[in-house]
């Protein structure tokens, strides 16, 4: 079975055969795939409106409680695998996320975000091997002076 390599350049299809694609293995699709569906707001995608991640929701929602936005983050992240990749499974995401602060030199206004380390690990069900994937997000973009 041949995975395609993302970005899809969509000049080769019409230039010329399509086996000229860049091509990946299944574990990198399945990386590149995953990518997608965590970068993607549920709403953006034309043709799939529920495609993505809802974590999204959670952008610039304040955190009362760490515990009960990690659960729901992790709710939302399992979600949105079990549904959009069906090539892996026992899917087991893990997060920890923390606060950034950038300073900027000429304004001297403050960024202050929060960034999500994801770790998913599964098993990848054509050939049974398990395998981890690794994704740093950046959430909620405040600033103050």
């Amino acid at each position: 079975m041949k995975f395609y390599k993302l970005p899809l350049y969509f000049t080769k299809i019409f230039e010329s055969d399509i086996n000229n694609l860049e091509t990946c293995s299944e574990k990198e699709s399945i990386d590149q795939n995953l990518e997608l569906i965590l970068t993607t707001c549920p709403g953006e995608h034309k043709y799939d409106p529920d495609f993505g991640c809802r974590i999204w929701d959670l952008d610039f929602e304040k955190v009362v409680s760490r515990s009960r936005w990690k659960e729901q983050f992790l709710q939302f992240i399992d979600e949105a695998v079990s549904k959009y990749e069906p090539r892996i499974d026992n899917v087991s995401p893990n997060i920890d996320f923390f606060d950034t602060k950038e300073v900027f030199e000429l304004s001297g206004a403050t960024s202050i975000r929060k960034r999500v380390d994801i770790k998913i690990d599964a098993r990848i069900i054509s050939t049974g091997a398990l395998c981890c994937f690794y994704y740093s997000l950046y959430l909620g973009p405040l600033s103050s002076d």
